[in-house]
């Protein structure tokens, strides 16, 4: 009697666990999307993504930092690509570098109000994480936050090379039934960075020359419009 309850109590467990495993499967997967509608994209990244004007590391723009012009970061030029479909679509980033360095924080009150009627959400980050640990453990928890927003959810891997962000990435995708990107192909490419001595464009439109590391490690226009073209290339995958 006592081994026939075991095999019952077992029983409901893999069916609970199943049933929670489909229920996710089911946020993620969602329905599918109609580019011909207006479709609002939501880029949780960091400075990358965007990052404010700040003129102590020369930094004279308010948009993905490298990128010469605000039209010209992977966010405006992904913008620009949905809108061939529908000219209402747009593409909103946000800098969630504050996650990266705590990725226990209330992601609520960090993205919940940009996420907010999202139809597609774009994780593009991890290039800042100081604890590798505390990532791999609270990624699952990020991932799970999207689905309460949209269905549709695309991992994107990391721009500057990382074999174990990478694998943390890749993985988690995998396990919630996501669309993974894979970008760091195009850092093997040629003159997909700035150099110092390059023209950007500030605020206003005037141009200033680039002389901050910083900005150099960050991807230029091509680099920006090759980022963009792999994410695009995703959200055409989640609208066959």
């Amino acid at each position: 009697m006592r081994h026939l309850l075991r095999i019952a109590v077992l029983a409901v467990a893999l069916i609970t666990m199943a049933a929670g495993s489909e229920s996710l499967t089911a946020k993620t997967k969602g329905g599918q999307l109609n580019l011909k509608r207006p479709l609002k994209v939501v880029c949780l990244g960091n400075s990358l993504t965007h990052h404010g004007y700040l003129a102590e590391i020369e930094w004279y723009g308010d948009w993905g930092m490298a990128a010469s012009k605000r039209e010209n970061d992977f966010c405006h030029v992904l913008e620009k690509e949905l809108q061939q479909y529908n000219r209402k679509s747009e593409v909103s980033p946000l800098n969630i570098y504050g996650w990266e360095i705590n990725p226990t924080c209330d992601l609520d009150s960090l993205a919940g109000e940009v996420c907010h009627g999202a139809d597609v959400i774009i994780l593009r980050m991890c290039d800042n994480v100081r604890d590798i640990e505390a990532f791999e453990q609270n990624m699952g928890r990020l991932i799970e936050f999207c689905p309460e927003k949209t269905p549709h959810v695309i991992v994107a891997g990391t721009f500057w090379r990382n074999e174990r962000y990478e694998r943390i990435l890749a993985a988690s995708a995998e396990r919630y039934g996501l669309e993974y990107v894979d970008l760091g192909w195009i850092t093997l490419l040629n003159d997909i960075y700035p150099k110092v001595g390059d023209t950007l464009y500030d605020i206003e439109g005037k141009p200033y020359t680039i002389t901050k590391d910083i900005i150099i490690g960050h991807p230029n226009d091509k680099g920006m419009r090759l980022i963009a073209h792999s994410l695009m290339r995703a959200i055409k995958y989640l609208a066959r």
